[in-house]
């Protein structure tokens, strides 16, 4: 499954109080819940959690007293000033689970568009997509090196085998701007 393992602790104080305390440890407070799953309240150690999300991990191994759970990053809620990670929730997974989420759109290639004196825009951050979870990248990579000046690339134009686009088909990902004549 996930290429990054952690290690939990469990918690014994809930609430605002025993997550403060999980904080001053330097650790993070986190939920883990599943279909067929009995919710779990966990820690992790912030300094790991911010590195395999910093490596944009959508798969975790999470190692438990009971096992290692496959998890799947659903939520992950920052500090609104330093950023930092202060509370993170993670779903169970089998490889053979269809899942529902949005992955970033990584742009690959150089257009001819951008020779033709165009510039690129990315008018999307994200996509939405339906996959199994055997088969979730961490990026859903677009390849614009046929994109000539002037033209949009649009979400029925995207392909994949293992992934089912979930966005309306005529909304645009990429455009290639014309640059104005002065």
């Amino acid at each position: 499954m996930g290429a990054i393992s952690l290690e939990t602790l469990s918690r014994e104080r809930l609430g605002k109080g025993g997550a403060r305390q999980q904080r001053l440890k330097s650790m993070v407070p986190v939920v883990v819940y599943g279909r067929n799953q009995e919710t779990r309240h966990l820690a992790v150690k912030a300094h790991d959690l911010q590195m395999a999300l910093s490596r944009h991990a959508r798969l975790i191994d999470l190692q438990t007293e009971g096992g290692v759970l496959p998890c799947l990053v659903r939520e992950v809620q920052r500090h609104p000033v330093s950023e930092e990670v202060i509370h993170a929730d993670f779903m169970v997974v089998q490889p053979s689970q269809r899942v529902t989420l949005d992955l970033p759109v990584r742009l690959v290639g150089n257009p001819i568009g951008v020779k033709q004196g165009g510039q690129v825009r990315k008018l999307m951050a994200k996509v939405r997509v339906s996959c199994l979870v055997a088969d979730l990248p961490s990026f859903f990579e677009i390849d614009i090196t046929n994109l000539e000046a002037g033209r949009n690339l649009l979400v029925k134009d995207l392909s994949t085998e293992q992934m089912r686009l979930l966005n309306p088909d005529h909304v645009a990902v990429v455009q290639i701007t014309k640059m104005r004549a002065k």
